[in-house]
C-alpha cells in the first residue's frame, strides 16, 4: 500500500496542473469562439456595404483576426502544457514501477509544461491588449456621442 501511496502521492501535482490548465483552455476557447463569431458578423456587414454605422470595419477585423491568432497560440502552448504534464504522469509512473531514477527527465517534463504556461500566458496578456485597443476604437466610433476622453 505504501508503494502505491508514493506513486499517488508524485502524480497528484501534475494531474492537478492538468486540471488547472483544462480551466484556462475553457477560458481561451470562450473568447476564441466570441472572437471568431465577431469576425463573421463584421464580414457579413461588409459584404451588405453596411459602412456608414462603423467606418473601420476592415480595422476591426483585423485586429480581431490578430487577438483569434493570440488567443490560438496561447492554446496551443496550453494543450502541449497538458501534454507535458501527462508525459510527467506517466515517467513517475513508470519510475516507480521500475524503480529506476528519471528526475532528470521529470525535471524536463515539468520545467516545459511550466515555460508553455507561461508562454500561454504572455500570448493571453497580447490579447487583452489587442481587445482593449479594438474597444476604443468602437468608443470612439459611437453614434451620436462626443468623443469621450480615454484615460
Amino acid at each position: 500500500m505504501d508503494f502505491f501511496a508514493s506513486m499517488l502521492a508524485n502524480s497528484l501535482t501534475p494531474i492537478t496542473l492538468i486540471s488547472g490548465v483544462g480551466l484556462m483552455l475553457l477560458c481561451m476557447v470562450a473568447r476564441y469562439n466570441h472572437t471568431t463569431d465577431r469576425i463573421r458578423q463584421l464580414l457579413k456587414r461588409r459584404e451588405d456595404g453596411d459602412y456608414s454605422l462603423e467606418p473601420d470595419i476592415d480595422r476591426e477585423i483585423h485586429l480581431l483576426f490578430r487577438r483569434a491568432k493570440y488567443l490560438r497560440r496561447a492554446m496551443l502552448c496550453l494543450v502541449l502544457s497538458d501534454v507535458c504534464s501527462g508525459l510527467l504522469v506517466a515517467t513517475n509512473v513508470l519510475a516507480h514501477l521500475t524503480a529506476l531514477n528519471f528526475i532528470i527527465v521529470s525535471s524536463f517534463w515539468l520545467g516545459l509544461g511550466l515555460a508553455l504556461i507561461v508562454a500561454s500566458t504572455v500570448y493571453f496578456s497580447l490579447e487583452v491588449r489587442v481587445s482593449l485597443h479594438a474597444l476604443q476604437m468602437a468608443i470612439e466610433h459611437l453614434p451620436g456621442k462626443s468623443r469621450l476622453p480615454l484615460a
